[in-house]
C-alpha cells in the first residue's frame, strides 16, 4: 500500500507514527508542507519519505490523505489533479462529503475520518464515514475504528473531539489549585494525571451518569463539587460550546473548484 499525506501536522504525525510501529511495510509519502515535521518523520522511519510537492504525493499514492486546515482546503485542492483509481481519505473537519467528491473528481472513492492524537500509541477511536473496509482496517491497526451510518452522525462525533483541550484545561485547573495550596507541581501533576488515567479505565463499559452517581457519597465532597460545576449532571457551558461547534461544522463548506 502507498499512502500519501497532503498536510503534515499533529494528526498526520500521529497516524504515521502509529502505522510505522505496526505496519512498517506500508510506503508513506509526505507533502513538503511543514518541512521540519516531515523531515523528522522521514529520518525516523525507513518507509517514510518526503515528496517534492503536493502533486508528487498524488502521483505516487494509492490512498491520498487530506490533512490541511479547512481555511486553505479549497486553495490546496484546486491545484491538485486526482486519478480515477485514487482513494481519498479526508481528515478535514468542516468539509462535507459532497464537496470532497466534487473537488477530488475523478477519484473513485472518498471517505471521511476523525482520528485522534493517541493513534500514535495505537489507542483511541476513529470515526469513519462512509464505511470502507480498507480504511476501517487501516485504523483498526492503530486503535478502534467506528463506522458511522450517515454524515450527521459524523458531525456529532467530530464535535465531541473538541473537548480534548478542555480535558487538559480541567486537569490544569486542579493541579494549579493544588499548587496554590503548597503542593509541588511535580506531585500535583503525578497525582492528577494518575487519578484521571485510572478513572478513564472504568469508563468504556459503564454509563457515565451511573459512574458519576457511584463516585459521589451523599453529603460528601464529590457531590459538593459536581453540584457546583454540573447541576443536573450537565456542565452548562460545555453543553452550549458543543452545540456551537456542531453549528460550525454544519456551516457552508469551501466553494467548489471551477
Amino acid at each position: 500500500m502507498k499512502l500519501g499525506f497532503i498536510g503534515v501536522g499533529t494528526i498526520t504525525a500521529a497516524i504515521v507514527e502509529g502505522l510505522c510501529k505496526t505496519q512498517p511495510e506500508i510506503e508513506i509519502i509526505l507533502s513538503p508542507r511543514n518541512a521540519e515535521t516531515a523531515a523528522a518523520l522521514a529520518a525516523r522511519y525507513g518507509n517514510v519519505r518526503v515528496a517534492v510537492g503536493n502533486q508528487a504525493v498524488l502521483d505516487e499514492s494509492e490512498i491520498v490523505v487530506l490533512a490541511v486546515r479547512p481555511q486553505i482546503a479549497d486553495e490546496v485542492l484546486r491545484a491538485l489533479r486526482f486519478r480515477g483509481d485514487h482513494h481519498v481519505l479526508s481528515l478535514i473537519a468542516t468539509v462535507s462529503l459532497d464537496y470532497l467528491r466534487s473537488a477530488t473528481a475523478p477519484a473513485g472513492r472518498v471517505t471521511r475520518a476523525v482520528p485522534l492524537p493517541m493513534v500514535a500509541m495505537q489507542e483511541g477511536p476513529t470515526a469513519i464515514f462512509p464505511g470502507d473496509e480498507k480504511v476501517r482496517s487501516l485504523f483498526e491497526r492503530i486503535g478502534t475504528a467506528i463506522v458511522l451510518e450517515n454524515e450527521a452522525e459524523f458531525d456529532v462525533f467530530t464535535a465531541a473531539t473538541a473537548v480534548m483541550a478542555s480535558y487538559f484545561a480541567f486537569a490544569g485547573t486542579v493541579t494549579g489549585w493544588m499548587e496554590r495550596g503548597g503542593i509541588s507541581p511535580e506531585k500535583a501533576r503525578a497525582f492528577v494525571g494518575q487519578m484521571l488515567q485510572g478513572l478513564s479505565r472504568t469508563a468504556p463499559e459503564r454509563d457515565f451518569a451511573t459512574l458519576a452517581d457511584e463516585h459521589q457519597t451523599r453529603g460528601g465532597i464529590n457531590e459538593q463539587v459536581v453540584r457546583h460545576v454540573a447541576p443536573g449532571g450537565v456542565i452548562p457551558d460545555l453543553d452550549a460550546a458543543l452545540d456551537a461547534v456542531l453549528v460550525r461544522l454544519k456551516s457552508a463548506p469551501p466553494k467548489q473548484p471551477d
